[in-house]
């Protein structure tokens, strides 16, 4: 059973995230992988980015597994994008074999969006998130997504995205359901800047489906660090950064230690509303990550 599994429920879940480095040489990686294991007695998993944005980087499972071996347990990122069922089921009994258990099943961003790096790629998309966990839960039964039997049963503690400021909120709120449906143990926002944006995402989803999902969400938190990065955020689809928050950022003295601040207060106000916990996101700025461990 996976830390993160075991203590999903019980206590305040906080994760991380690492991103696997853009060609072999793993020396930054290996610095940066270093800091986070001082963290691991906080920390219930650091997820492993696979090719976000359409930008190349290591494959997330090599990085899950250097993760692995360095007693840093991942959270192993898959995307729907770039594999078919065969090769996305390949890779999860890779997984698998290595001890790996935490999955965070994502469709992925297509080739073609603004950030690629690969706009000409070819996406495949031959599973969904939805049909992915469903492929992960068939596996936790000693299956493949045919029905076939495998020669041992899987342990994943399956993951999905959650986007509460997604505009119109139904299609995200009935997307959640479905998930849930199909077995999904826990979501991860994406970034949240406004905590009334999780509030009121978590009322509508309870008036229109009538139950309570607070206890499944891990909040996604990025520490403002300075004001081209509150520009770029506000660039993508279904994040919301105010204007007090921004002009919080663009007028500190010290940037990076007011967005350590905003994203130390909104984890307090996480606490208070009762969601399972946060993932922080510190957008290649480790130090942020240490500091707001310090604050739990």
């Amino acid at each position: 059973m996976s830390k993160l599994s075991e203590n999903f429920g019980k206590t305040f879940i906080v994760t991380g995230e690492i991103a696997p480095p853009r060609g072999p040489n793993l020396d930054e990686f290996n610095h940066e992988l270093e800091e986070i294991k001082k963290l691991m007695p906080k920390l219930y998993g650091v997820n492993v980015v696979d090719i976000p944005g359409s930008l190349l980087l290591m494959s997330s499972l090599a990085a899950s597994i250097i993760l692995k071996q360095n007693d840093v347990e991942p959270i192993y990122q898959l995307v729907c994008r770039d594999r078919n069922m065969l090769a996305l089921q390949a890779d999860l009994i890779g997984a698998a074999a290595f001890g790996i258990e935490n999955v965070l099943a994502l469709t992925g961003d297509h080739p073609a969006c603004k950030s690629s790096d690969h706009p000409g790629a070819k996406p495949v998309f031959d599973l969904d998130s939805t049909t992915l966990i469903m492929a992960m839960k068939a596996m936790n039964q000693g299956r493949d997504i045919t029905g076939k039997e495998l020669n041992m049963s899987t342990s994943f503690f399956v993951g999905a995205a959650l986007s509460p400021g997604a505009t119109p909120s139904d299609g995200e709120i009935y997307k959640a359901k479905r998930k849930l449906n199909v077995g999904v143990d826990f979501f991860q926002t994406q970034a949240v800047f406004e905590p009334s944006l999780i509030e009121n995402f978590l009322d509508k989803y309870e008036k229109l489906i009538g139950e309570d999902l607070r206890d499944k969400i891990l909040v996604g938190l990025v520490p403002l660090y300075d004001y081209d990065l509150v520009q770029f955020l506000r660039t993508i689809p279904g994040i919301i950064i105010s204007d007090k928050t921004g002009n919080r950022i663009k007028n500190a003295p010290d940037p990076v230690e007011e967005g350590i601040n905003i994203a130390a207060g909104y984890m307090d106000k996480i606490k208070e509303i009762g969601l399972a916990g946060v993932h922080l996101m510190p957008a290649g700025r480790v130090e942020a990550l240490l500091r707001l461990i310090e604050e739990i």
